[in-house]
This record gives structure tokens, C-alpha cells and sequence, in this order.
């Protein structure tokens, strides 16, 4: 049913549909539902189609863009409610309402400087794989095979 059906979506008026749809709330499954199709379809079209994706995350960038600006006009009003809201979430390290040690504070900095740390590293060998030639991606693909075959023959040895 949805075979082909994608190519509709790629036309400007409708990329503006799916934004405002966005825009408005809605979330994938109910967009996938408007269109007539299921959300892994949806998914599917995100993944192969920038065009959509885009359309969609301006959608929800100007939502969130919108209910900021609301919540931040309702906290400089004197809004309390709006102002602890602001604070606990714009300056956690003082307005949190938890109190860490500072061996506490110091992990979670060094998890977090790790996981930055993998990320970069991740980032570069797939930047490294994609610039690889045949020959080096072939013998990557040996050593995911070889490695497959060895933990499928762990598993049925157990």
C-alpha cells in the first residue's frame, strides 16, 4: 500500500504538512496514521529520506522553540511556578533539588567526559571506514564474519 507512496511526501506542500503536524504536537504514530501508513513505514522514510526528517525536526525544533519562549515570558511575568521550572532546569548545578557529594559531582564528570570521549572515537572510525577502500572494507567484513562465527560457536557449546 505505501510502496511508492513516499514520493507524495517529498513535495514541498506536504513537507510543510508533515512540520506542522510536527509543530502542533503530534507524535510519529499519529503522523504515520494522517498519512496512511505504519509508524515503521514512517521510521523507514525518515531514515531514507532527509527530506522528511528535516521537515519533521523543524517542526518539532519550532514547537520547542515556541512553549521556551512561552514558559520564559510566564517566568519574567513573576510566574513562581514558571521560574522554579526555568531555574531547576537552566542552572541544575544550584537549583537542583538533589544534593550530590562532591565525589558524586566528580564521576559524573568523568562519565561524562568519557562518554564524549567514545563518541569522538566512534565518530572517527566510522568517518575511517566510510573514506576505507574496498580491500580494507572486505577485510573488516572477514574479521565481523570470523568474529560472528566464534561467539555462535560459544553459543552452542554452552
Amino acid at each position: 500500500m505505501a510502496k511508492g507512496m513516499y514520493k507524495k511526501w517529498l513535495e514541498s506542500e506536504n513537507l510543510l504538512l508533515l512540520q506542522g503536524w510536527k509543530y502542533k504536537g503530534l507524535t510519529d504514530e499519529q503522523i504515520a496514521h494522517n498519512i496512511g501508513v505504519a509508524p515503521r513505514t514512517l521510521e523507514r522514510w525518515k531514515n531514507n529520506y532527509s527530506q522528511i526528517c528535516r521537515a519533521l525536526k523543524r517542526g518539532k525544533d519550532h514547537a520547542n522553540f515556541a512553549v521556551e519562549n512561552a514558559l520564559l515570558k510566564k517566568a519574567l511575568s513573576g510566574n513562581t511556578t514558571a521560574m522554579i521550572f526555568w531555574l531547576k532546569n537552566n542552572y541544575r548545578e544550584k537549583y537542583s533539588d538533589t544534593q550530590r557529594s562532591p565525589i558524586e559531582e566528580q564521576l559524573t564528570k568523568e562519565q561524562i567526559r568519557k562518554a564524549n570521549a567514545e563518541a569522538k572515537i566512534a565518530e572517527v572510525k566510522a568517518k575511517d571506514m566510510v573514506k576505507s577502500d574496498d580491500s580494507q572494507m572486505k577485510a573488516i567484513g572477514g574479521l565481523l564474519d570470523k568474529i560472528e562465527t566464534e561467539v555462535q560457536e560459544d553459543d552452542t557449546t554452552k
